[in-house]
Formats: C-alpha cells, structure tokens, sequence
C-alpha cells in the first residue's frame, strides 16, 4: 500500500508540474504532462515503482479521454457538420495514411508497423490545435470553424480505426471470422447506443422530478460511460469506443455543457495522468535508437499536412493567400488518439517501441505547432514562391467551381433533400446486403454441419437470390444519386449542359473510390497477411486515382469534348 500511495503522490505533484512547464513556454498541458512522465520514467529517474497501477489509471484516463471527447459530440451535430469538412476529413487522413505507410515501407518496416504509424500520423490533435489557437488568440480566425469540423471527423475515425485494432487482436479464428466479429460487435454496440438515446431523455426527465442536485447527473454519466465501455470490452472491441458513444449519448441531453463542467475536475485528473503515464512509457534509449526514423516521420508529418490540409482547403473551401498555409500549422500537432493507437499496437508483439516513438512525435509536433503559428505570416511570405501561371489559373477554376458546388449542395432545395434521402436509403441497402450475406454464411455453416446437401444448394440459391434483389434496389438508389448530383451540379455550370455535368460526377466518383481504395488496401494486407508485392497496389490505385482527377479537371477547364444536352430537359424529368 506504502509504494502505491507515494506513486501516486508523485503523479500528482508531477501533473502540477507538468502543467506550470506548459504554462510557463505557452505550450499546451499535454507537453508539460508528457515531458515530467519522460522525466519521472524507469528510463531516467525511475521515481514511479509501481507500474501496474500507473498502468491501470491509464487505462482509466484513456476512457475518460475518450468520454470527454464524446461530449463535445452531439450525433446531429456531425449531420449539421456539411459535405465539403466530411471530404477533407476523409481525403486529409487517406492522404497522410497513404504517405506515411508508403515512406515508412521504404525504410525497411513491415507492412504492420507501416500500417500503425500511417494510422497514428494522420490525427491531429483536438485538444493542442484548441488550446493553441486559444492562447495564440487565433480561435477567431474565419478558417478555425472548418478545422474544428475536420477535427471532429478525425475523431470519429478514429474510434474506427480503434476498434478495428481491437477487433483484430481479440478476435479468433479466419479472416472472414474477424470481420464478422468486428461487424456485429459495432451493430451491437450501435443498436445498443439508439435505444439507450430513446430512453435517456425519460430517465433524466424523472430524477429531474425527484432530484435536481447535480451529482445525480455527475454519477449518471459516469454510469453511462463505466457501463458502455465495458459493453464494448465485452464484444471484444476497446472500452473506448464505447465510452465515446456513452459521451455522445449525454451531448444529446439538453443541458449537455452543464454535465461536461461538472465531470471535468474528475476527468482532469485521470487524463493528466494517463498523459503523464505514457510519458513514463517513454524510453530515451529508443528515441537515440530512432532518431532517423522520428525525423522521417516528422518530415513526414510536415509534408503530409501541407499536401492534405493547405491544398484540400485550398481546392474544396477555397480558402486564399495565407490561409491554407495558417491551416497546414494549425493542423501540425499528433494528437491523443495518436497514442492511444500506440498503446494499442503493444498487443500484436511489433518489435519496436510506437509508445515511445508516438510520444516524442507529439512532443516535437505540438512545439512546432505552436512556433509555427507565432510566425506563419513570415514563413508564408518567405516560402510562397511564385507557381507557374497556368497551373495557378487551372487551380483557381477547379478551386472555385468545387466551392459553388459545396455551396449548391449545402443550400436546403428540393434536389438536396431529394439527395438525402436518398443517400439513406441506398446506405441502408447496403448495409442490409452486407448483414444479409454475413448471416447467410453463418446459417450455411450450420447446415454443412447436419451434412444435408440439398437443403444446402437450396439455401444458397435463395440466399444468392435475396443479395441480387437488394443489390439491385441499392444500385438503381445510387444510380438516383447520380443523377441528382449531376442535376445539382447543372447550376454550378454556366452552360447547363447534363451531359458535361454527368462526365463531371463519373470522374469525380471514380477518383474518390480509387483513392480511398487506394488507402483502405493497407488494412486489407494487414487483416489477410499479404505478400510484398501486394504494397504495390496501393500505387497502383493513386496512380489511377490522379489520372481520372486529370480528366476532371481537364473537364471543368473545357479542354474536353462533351456532347452538349440541356439541363432543362433532364431536370424536367425529375
């Protein structure tokens, strides 16, 4: 009991002195937090003999850090969120994935580690880019609330790429097993997460009634959060995916803010810890090791930012001059779910050391975040070397013909609507084939098991029947969405020409499949153990990828040939 009570002593004493560090560099707490954890570590001082108890609070911080993130997320409010910051959230994390699994193969890693520093490279961090800007004075800025949107879409996947992580290592038997497993888990976890948001809103209706003291609330939603992450622990998938679900089920409350005040000092202490905790995880031995691939991988971190953040901001939000510049900074830091995909890769015996590696990533990005942004006018000024002049102009169409479309399909009209619904419905199908044929194999299982031969062609013909059928009615929904963006994009067209537009949309579609194709393949040769001849597909795809984005643009500047058909007739059709 003695080391337990002084090691958790020296953890507090360490979070107050981590935070003034911070304070007194104008850094955010995490650096203090993580550089006290360094200092305090069996690497140098070895003043923490415990580790199994430090090892268990972080668990602890982990899913509070998870639940206090979920409680910024309201579900409707990701709705509200828009399509242009849902693409650069999705283009800027395939973007980096992409360079950081690619550069990190070519300096000898496997296609695991190449896959786990890709996935931790690409998420920034919500909690340093906030509490930088705060400082910096910068958080009202016209470019912020875009970033802000992004980062919560960062978030959202990152609680994907968690609980596949998790769902692998928990999960047994074959591939299609594993997939399975991770499937229902998350049907389940959901399933559960809509029926509890029904019934919430009665339960706190009635303490309301009977008592209004805010501890009630203080205790209910750490209720909510202790009894969704064991849920998820119990599906085999990581306990916070379901603490950011439990988060989000309070953010959906009415007085959401007030419940997130009163659980912060709470909150406060588990997350310091856990930060301070990988800290002590941090090994100078290895960072000497790997100094070349720390700096590989910042190069990396720079250079992806300034790809995904500057030109996606500067291609899909049209923003101009400095500003995508200001956002490829803004945008530097590696964040907490960084490390927590870290900690998580300790589970599958890697051979080297990602808590470490992540942990000094975040410390060295974080103070170039905020360096950079005390100078990003200068470095813009220094560094903005002129662009030849008809890439500039070619860049400048695209750029404002992606913002009238953005703008086109964020006005509340009757082909927006129309695309709404039915963008759920074809969702909806197609999640129902893919429960339909998981299912289905299950069941033929069952009946090669009985060993009746008949009964199982049967089941087969009808099963591959049923597929058919409810692929048929998701293709003719998506063939409708087709043909309503296309309507859509008819009044971004000066000429109004449906034929050009539907060429425009077939280009547009097939870069993106491509392209996040191009970016999911590396959790395909991690899940299915692939060859190395496999990593060239990934190339394969991106060069596919850019050669029909070649085509879109040529498209957009009119340096394509497209049979002219009036908008008139195809819209009246509808």
């Amino acid at each position: 009991m003695a080391t337990e009570l002084i090691s958790l002593g020296i953890l507090f004493v360490c979070a107050i002195v981590g935070g003034i560090i911070a304070n007194r560099f104008k850094q955010p707490a995490v650096f203090g937090l993580l550089l006290v954890g360094a200092l305090i570590g069996p690497g140098t001082l070895n003043l923490v003999k415990d580790q199994n108890m430090i090892g268990m609070m972080a668990d602890f911080g982990a899913i509070l850090i998870l639940f206090i993130i979920g409680l910024e997320f309201d579900v409707f409010k990701l709705i509200k969120i828009g399509a242009r910051s849902i693409l650069i959230g999705l283009l800027k994390f395939a973007i980096v994935l992409f360079l950081g699994y690619e550069v990190t193969l070519l300096l000898g890693f496997s296609a695991k580690i190449a896959l786990f520093l890709g996935v931790i490279l690409s998420f920034s961090s919500t909690v340093v880019v906030v509490k930088i800007l705060e400082q910096k004075e910068m958080f009202s800025r016209k470019e912020v609330p875009l970033l802000i949107a992004v980062l919560i879409i960062e978030d959202v996947l990152a609680v994907f790429a968690l609980t596949f992580f998790s769902g692998i290592e928990n999960a047994s038997g074959g591939l299609l097993n594993v997939f399975e497993h991770i499937v229902f888990s998350l049907a389940i976890l959901i399933f559960a997460y809509l029926v509890t948001m029904k019934i919430l809103g009665y339960i706190v209706s009635v303490i309301i009634k009977n008592n209004n003291d805010e501890s009630v609330f203080i205790f209910l939603s750490l209720a909510m959060g202790a009894l969704f992450s064991y849920f998820a622990l119990y599906l085999g998938l990581t306990p916070s995916a379901g603490a950011f679900l439990a988060g989000s089920l309070i953010a959906s409350l009415p007085n959401a803010k007030d419940y997130g005040r009163a659980i912060h000092p709470y909150a406060l202490i588990f997350t310091s810890i856990f930060f301070i905790s990988m800290g002590t995880l941090v090994d100078f031995g290895i960072i000497r090791e790997n100094v070349l691939l720390i700096a590989a991988l910042i190069a990396i971190v720079l250079i992806s930012r300034f790809i995904a953040i500057g030109f996606l901001t500067y291609l899909l939000a049209n923003f101009k001059d400095e500003q995508p510049f200001f956002s490829s900074i803004a945008m530097i830091s590696v964040g907490e779910f960084s490390l927590l995909i870290a900690k998580e890769s300790q589970k599958f015996s890697l051979g080297i050391d990602l808590v470490t590696i992540t942990a000094s990533i975040i410390f060295l990005t974080a103070l170039l975040t905020s360096l950079g942004l005390s100078y990003s006018e200068k470095l813009h000024s220094s560094l903005n070397s002129g662009m030849p002049l008809r890439a500039r102009l070619k860049l400048e169409r695209l750029s404002s013909y992606m913002r009238k479309f953005f703008d086109q399909m964020e006005i509340e009209n009757f082909f927006t609507n129309k695309l709404k619904k039915e963008s759920k419905t074809a969702f909806m199908l197609l999640a129902l084939a893919l429960f339909a044929s998981l299912i289905s194999r299950r069941v033929s299982i069952e009946i090669v098991q009985r060993n009746n031969a008949l009964f199982l062609y049967g089941f087969y013909v009808l099963s591959a029947m049923m597929l058919l059928y409810i692929g048929n009615l998701a293709y003719k929904k998506f063939k409708e969405m087709h043909q309503t963006l296309s309507a859509i994009l008819t009044h971004v067209d000066a000429s109004r020409n449906i034929q050009k537009c539907k060429s425009i949309m077939n280009n547009l579609m097939l870069t993106l499949l491509l392209f996040f194709s191009a970016m999911l393949f590396p959790f395909a040769i991690f899940m299915f153990n692939l060859n190395a001849i496999a990593n060239l597909m990934p190339f394969i795809l991106a060069v596919a990828a850019f050669y029909y984005l070649k085509r879109l643009v040529m498209l957009i500047d009119g340096s394509h040939y497209v049979p002219s058909y009036n908008a008139s007739i195809a819209i009246s059709k509808f």
